[in-house]
């Protein structure tokens, strides 16, 4: 048997945990020596509950990367949501309870809509997901401006903000409660149930799992429209944060942020690998780097710039620690 060297050793201790949780707390610790406001209560606080956001884009995306892909519509999925919920709302001005309900569904179906499109047009179409995805991009965006008519759609129910954004359970934000759901919803899904395990054999090898009777096809649309759904719930939580159903909710940044909080979690670019805990914690440690660079005044464009390097970066290290373990990445 051969003997492991000092790096395989290393390596094989931080397969299932990864650094993240290192590279989280030196960053703590950096931020909290140069500004002091970044450890008050209060930031704290605000750090947790923005992340809740992220979290979620995030979690999408780690399904859709999963099974090799990529989800480049991510951020105006997003943007067409959100002013779909509002628009919903806006034409039930007498009854806010139906107002608040069919919004909310609206808003996430229009998510789910998203996602089926993209799953079709991989599984059954044969079209690249970057292809498809960058397509939907497109698609989604000119939806939502011509939707709104590129103004924002105000006036929302009262009700909405507060169920939504602003109430909380026992002095605990219900954006936090509502992503610590998605979580163990997404959790459960991909460690104990079957379609999890199948996605994660896509992944790794989308031949093999079709020869061993995968229904590859049907599991991947499932992953796109499970993502989708995440995604028009994320549009729902932000557009009650704003009061508003925007179409530039989503961001330029949004797909930047939520495939680089996946990399720094360590999932793998060429699918099959990649834990929750791991994910939820590159999110977190996104909206970290972010808050942390407000609070020192860089200005917002070197923040694109720093966010892009540190997605190179994570890269790298990923591909540094499949070499520790002894193992190669196609």
């Amino acid at each position: 048997m051969t003997q492991k060297t000092l790096p395989q050793k290393l390596g094989a201790y931080l397969e299932p945990i990864g650094a993240i949780p290192v590279i989280v707390v030196l960053f703590v610790i950096f931020f909290g020596i140069l500004e002091p406001r970044f450890l008050s209560g209060d930031n704290i606080f605000n750090l947790s509950r923005q992340s809740s956001y992220l979290i979620l884009a995030c979690l999408a995306q780690f399904l859709i990367l999963l099974t090799g892909g990529i989800d480049l519509s991510v951020g105006s999925a997003i943007s067409l949501a959100s002013v779909v919920c509002a628009t919903v709302m806006k034409s039930f001005p007498e009854a806010e309870g139906a107002a608040v309900s069919l919004g909310v569904l609206a808003g996430v179906g229009t998510g789910g809509l998203v996602g089926l499109a993209n799953g079709v047009g991989g599984a059954y179409f044969n079209v690249t997901p970057f292809v498809m995805t960058l397509g939907s991009l497109s698609m989604a965006l000119g939806l939502a401006l011509y939707i709104s008519g590129g103004y924002s759609i105000a006036g929302l129910p009262g009700g909405f903000g507060d169920v939504f954004s602003y109430a909380d359970v026992g002095g605990v934000p219900v954006p936090i409660i509502y992503a610590a759901l998605v979580i163990i919803a997404v959790y459960l899904l991909l460690t104990w149930t079957q379609a999890g395990r199948y996605i994660y054999a896509i992944g790794s090898n989308v031949q093999a799992a079709r020869l061993s009777g995968i229904p590859t096809k049907q599991y991947l649309l499932f992953a796109y429209v499970a993502a989708g759904l995440i995604v028009g719930f994320a549009a729902v939580l932000m557009t009650a944060r704003t009061e508003s159903g925007e179409a530039s909710l989503g961001g330029a940044d949004l797909v930047l942020k939520s495939v680089a909080g996946c990399i720094i979690g360590g999932v793998a670019l060429t699918g099959g690998k990649g834990f929750v805990r791991n994910v939820v914690l590159g999110a977190f440690f996104i909206t970290l780097l972010s808050n942390g660079m407000n609070l020192l005044r860089v200005n917002s464009y070197l923040q694109t710039f720093i966010i892009g390097a540190v997605l190179v970066l994570a890269i790298a290290l990923d591909q540094l620690r499949e070499k520790m373990t002894g193992r190669k990445t196609v």
